[in-house]
């Protein structure tokens, strides 16, 4: 036989092990049956705090495996053991314990307009879980982008929008991410496998976005083609607020004639398609500047059909 067909012998440095399982769980390396997880595991029995907070947020996802909060807990819990000073920022942030009504219940919404639909909730998530989430995101900051229809939607720098923003990944080892993301599903009825990737945005003073849509026009259809063929527009932004004490930065929809400012915590749950699928173009919104102090905002898309995970 050619050696060149035989199976590679699977790795035993726990490090390499997640980095493997990565790959094969976001497609990049074919994976046969529950190959993944076995990986994560053996490198979790080896005392890994990596593996352990990876294995945390495969379980909350429930991707490559069922979806179990309680062992992503564990996990966490396992890896701050461990001495693991992110798995106790992460416990810290959700006050060493998981509390299943709070995380997975719909949270009570209070409607503004009908076209677009357009909804705030107060203290969506608490105050140290705002304070976890920026900050991570401070170590990762860079220029926003935006996606040019001209360029097959290519991220660009663009003077449209001045503010930074922290990405992150559907698989984020982040137990606090993790659930934040699964209490939004919730609250929209919209699963997490249609979620684009969570971003903490850091607007400095002056920075601003200005007015735009989140849906794709009809003159960006082109553009886009192949991501509207694929996952679909998005549907639905939410947006959360990570702090306060600053001056400005309120979200304004100019031809509602309407505009929001959260406080720490709140949420803004705004539809960018009606219920029949039709583009909402009174949802045109714009991140106002601020003009004292810094902003901090989560934020969410959501498309109509799964995103894959890559």
């Amino acid at each position: 036989m050619d050696p060149r067909l035989l199976k590679p012998a699977a790795p035993t440095d726990p490090r390499t092990q997640v980095r493997q399982a990565h790959l094969m769980l976001t497609g990049k390396l074919p994976s046969f049956g529950n190959e993944a997880i076995k990986l994560v595991e053996a490198a979790c029995a080896q005392k890994s705090a990596e593996a352990l907070l990876y294995h945390a947020a495969l379980a909350a996802r429930g991707h490559g495996r069922a979806q179990n909060f309680d062992d992503a807990f564990r996990y966490v819990q396992e890896a701050a053991a461990l001495g693991d000073t992110r798995a106790k920022g992460q416990l810290m942030a959700l006050e060493n314990k998981f509390d299943r009504e709070a995380w997975l219940t719909p949270a009570a919404l209070q409607q503004h307009h009908t076209a677009p639909r357009v909804f705030t909730v107060e203290n969506f998530i608490s105050k140290p879980v705002c304070n976890w989430l920026v900050k991570q995101a401070r170590k990762n900051l860079q220029r926003a982008t935006v996606q040019l229809a001209a360029k097959s939607g290519a991220a660009a720098v663009d003077n449209a929008r001045s503010n930074s923003v922290a990405g992150s990944h559907p698989l984020q080892p982040d137990l606090v991410m993790q659930l934040v993301n699964q209490k939004i599903a919730a609250t929209i009825g919209v699963p997490v496998a249609h979620h684009e990737t969570t971003n903490i945005l850091h607007y400095a003073r002056g920075e601003q976005y200005i007015p735009h849509f989140d849906f794709f026009t009809e003159a960006e259809e082109a553009g886009f083609a192949h991501e509207l063929r694929t996952i679909g527009q998005r549907i639905c932004t939410f947006l959360i607020y990570l702090n306060d004490g600053y001056e400005g930065g309120e979200t304004n929809f100019p031809r509602l004639d309407w505009r929001f400012k959260g406080k720490l915590g709140d949420a803004l749950i705004f539809w960018n398609l009606s219920a029949d699928g039709q583009r909402e173009l009174l949802s045109l919104h714009a991140g106002l500047p601020v003009t004292k102090g810094e902003k901090w905002l989560l934020s969410k898309w959501v498309r109509q059909r799964p995103v894959p995970v890559a």
